[in-house]
Parts: C-alpha cells; structure tokens; sequence
C-alpha cells in the first residue's frame, strides 16, 4: 500500500499526526527565534559594557595627563 493512499478509517488519525508535527514545528520555530533574540540581546549589553569600560579608561587617562584635573578628582 502506497503512503499517499490513505484507507478511510485512518484518514482522521492521518489529519491529527499532520496537524502534530505542524504544531511540532512551529514550536521549535518559536523557540530557536527566542532563543537567537536572547544571543543577540546579551551580545548588546556585552558590548554595551565594553563601550562603557573604554569610555571610562578614557576618562581617567585625560585626568591623568591634565594636573588640574588630577588635583580636582579626589583620591579614592
């Protein structure tokens, strides 16, 4: 018996297993999306933190190299 020639006892369970593997895969659809938007929102904040460590590193060699600034900073 060929695959395509479905008997009509079993046409309704045919329908079901279809319907099945279509919510199967919609469900791992979903999830691969939330999880590669969870990648992308940490890949952000780890560049965000790394912006913001340069930014400082910045800062505190511009206080290093103007002395006004080093004696208006305090030392803590």
């Amino acid at each position: 018996m060929n695959r395509y020639d479905i008997s009509p006892d079993f046409a309704p369970i045919e329908q079901h297993i279809r319907n099945a593997n279509l919510e199967r895969a919609a469900y791992i659809g979903a999830l691969f999306a939330k999880g590669a938007a969870a990648v992308s929102r940490g890949l952000k904040r780890l560049g965000a933190a790394m912006e913001r460590g340069y930014a400082e590193e910045l800062d505190r060699r511009a206080i290093e190299a103007d002395a006004f600034l080093r004696r208006s900073v305090p030392r803590y």
